[in-house]
């Protein structure tokens, strides 16, 4: 297979110019830092430890482009391709995985499931039938071959109520899912009955029930276009805001936070609010 030629947009063929000459200087210096005479921490680094840098990576990009911050994504983008590339380095002290192996399966594997545009070009393909045509074609290759299941797509490491609408989104595609948001609402509502039963039962069942009652919260924020875990990290940054305000509003007036009543803190909690100018929440 080979790389379609650029359509003219570019003043150069994808593979050359400044990002090539830029890449192989640092992968020079991540093999010189796993080497004999690198550096001692970075020859400790494996796998599991990197993925971890490779989350938190993937995290502070993702603040940065929340808070609109472009000179700070990019940045992060830079970390997060030198976390990736020593990952590569690792792979290739395991099985010789070149750099130029590691970017033709990349490259391959887009044109390969994007055949409405390099082997049958069709513009007007709607994103259902491209959809389908891309999982299609990804049942037929190697590193998916061992799944079963429509729903082994989605990583099991993946935030779960990233993963809850993941796995609803797919069992969707296939007809199980709920008609209408409406639907989708009234499973709520079921589900919280059945978590207040269970808090008169014992913690296991409500701890079962409460795991149902955020499944359906995924669910109807889903059919509504809500993303799950985008809504709870709002939240968060809400919380974090008010709590911050109420803060200094206690020390403006040379109170303990610790020896605040409920009362107290109940005012405070609404004049952050109010600060704030939302009054929801």
């Amino acid at each position: 297979m080979q790389t379609p030629e650029p359509d003219g947009s570019r003043s150069e063929k994808p593979g050359t110019g400044d990002g090539e000459e830029a890449l192989l200087p640092l992968c020079t210096i991540i093999a010189r830092l796993r080497g004999p005479e690198g550096c001692a921490f970075d020859r400790q680094q494996t796998l599991p430890s990197l993925l971890e840098d490779l989350r938190e990576e993937v995290y502070e990009l993702s603040d940065a482009i929340t808070q609109k911050n472009l000179t700070g994504a990019a940045g992060e983008i830079a970390d997060l391709l030198t976390v990736l590339l020593f990952m590569r380095e690792i792979l290739q002290e395991q099985n010789g995985l070149s750099l130029t192996d590691l970017f033709k399966k990349a490259t391959d594997k887009m044109i390969r499931r994007h055949p409405h545009v390099f082997s049958e070009p069709d513009p007007g393909k709607n994103v259902q039938a491209i959809w389908e045509t891309w999982e299609t074609i990804k049942k037929t290759e190697e590193e998916h071959q061992d799944r079963k299941s429509l729903l082994d797509g989605v990583p099991r490491s993946m935030p779960a109520l990233d993963a809850a609408q993941k796995l609803g989104k797919k069992a969707g595609r296939v007809g199980f899912d709920w008609p209408s948001a409406d639907d989708a609402w009234e499973k709520v509502i079921e589900e919280v009955g059945e978590l207040s039963e269970a808090r008169h039962e014992s913690l296991e069942r409500t701890r079962q029930e409460y795991g149902d009652l955020l499944l359906a919260l995924s669910s109807y924020g889903r059919h509504l276009g809500i993303r799950a875990e985008e809504a709870l990290s709002e939240a968060n940054g809400r919380f974090r805001d008010r709590f911050h305000q109420m803060e200094q509003a206690a020390a403006a007036s040379g109170t303990s936070l610790s020896s605040l009543t409920a009362l107290q803190w109940d005012r405070l909690w609404v004049e952050a609010k109010q600060k704030e100018g939302s009054g929801n929440g």
